[in-house]
């Protein structure tokens, strides 16, 4: 029974993840970036529990980053696609006289979805690694995800003269790389549990108190930190 404890949580993430997709079909993106925090805690769960039980196994590895695909691989990839097609990619009418198929989408803002397969590669990579590390190697796929997801917020507030296709380009571009870069970066999984408490705290305050663009924010801030961190780091040891 003890077992089933991490996969129950991991199945709690990968539900969510695939109801943020729904929301965000229907254009809902209050209650895509809901679901996606939900997610993120059911993530941070099911690890927590496996060590906490001392039931880490392949299968609970293997299960957790499927979920995580969904979640901080798709989601990401269709927010990024919507904010496209809102920026003036128009969606069109394919193959409507082909075999009977018709749909509806933007060619050109299926750029977006290269931060899916960033997301996939990351995943794939993580799953081979033989030894842990006490740091991130480039920015975790959760992360990336509340990076993207706060965005439309991020415009919306700023107003969305600033939504252009290049400026989104660029995003895209920095998502990719960052997700598969060798950039250490500050792992959550060494702090004590209360800091990790207070943090998931302060960020559900900051965002009850301004919006979800607060999130894109976080992320930035994070980056920058952890750059700062590792860099004084080395210069400390050298």
């Amino acid at each position: 029974m003890k077992k089933n404890i991490p996969h129950f949580f991991t199945s709690l993430n990968l539900t969510c993840g695939c109801i943020a997709i729904l929301s965000l079909s229907n254009d809902n993106y209050n209650a895509s970036v809901i679901f996606c925090l939900l997610a993120f805690l059911f993530d941070y769960a099911d690890g927590f529990f496996a060590r906490l039980l001392k039931k880490e196994s392949t299968f609970g590895k293997e299960l957790d980053s499927f979920s995580d695909f969904v979640t901080s691989g798709v989601v990401p990839g269709l927010v990024m696609y919507k904010l496209l097609v809102k920026s003036g990619l128009t969606e069109k009418h394919i193959f409507s006289d082909l075999l009977n198929i018709s749909i509806n989408f933007s060619p050109s803002s299926l750029t977006g979805f290269f931060i899916t397969i960033a997301t996939a590669f990351r995943l794939a990579k993580f799953n081979l690694m033989k030894t842990e590390t006490r740091h991130f190697l480039g920015l975790p796929a959760p992360a990336n995800c509340m990076m993207i997801i706060g965005l439309p917020f991020v415009f919306e507030f700023f107003g969305e003269k600033y939504l252009n296709y290049n400026l989104l380009i660029i995003v895209t571009l920095i998502s990719v790389y960052m997700l598969n870069s060798k950039i250490k970066l500050i792992s959550l999984k060494n702090v004590n549990g209360y800091i990790v408490s207070s943090l998931f705290f302060l960020i559900g305050t900051l965002i009850l108190t301004t919006n979800f663009g607060i999130l894109t924010i976080i992320i930035c801030l994070y980056v920058l930190f952890s750059l700062i961190y590792f860099q004084f780091r080395s210069q400390l040891f050298s």
